[in-house]
């Protein structure tokens, strides 16, 4: 990286743009040995190739934007599936009759779509 392309930042800066480039070099190289012993399957000499370099670099940069989700998203998800198959499962129009059992299935039915929707807003 060159001086002239950094006019303005300070020198901590300066350093985090170098190590933060250092970074991302390791990460590119790491994937392009993957991609090569994907794509070496006979054992024989590794030799990394510029187009799995570039595929390398252009992998890493889609991950560096991914994010994980928090634990309570997956909560949120797990229980929607969960509660959607109960509700499903105690869908009988003859026990529907009944005013408790209608309760509960409407009631579990008001979970379900709650932590569709809140599991859909959180992503």
């Amino acid at each position: 990286m060159e001086d002239a392309d950094l006019v303005g930042f300070s020198d901590p800066a300066k350093q985090s743009v170098k190590k933060a480039g250092e970074e991302f070099i390791k990460r590119v190289i790491d994937e392009a040995n993957r991609l090569e012993s994907a794509h070496n399957t006979n054992g024989g000499l590794a030799e990394v190739t510029a187009p799995m370099v570039q595929n390398a670099a252009v992998i890493q940069r889609h991950a560096i934007g991914t994010k994980k989700l928090p634990w309570y998203v997956k909560v949120l998800r797990v229980t929607s599936g969960v509660v959607s198959m109960v509700v499903g499962f105690m869908y009988d129009d003859v026990k529907l009759q009944n005013g408790i059992y209608m309760a509960v299935f409407v009631g579990l039915m008001t979970v379900a779509i709650g932590t569709i929707i809140a599991s859909a807003i959180k992503e």
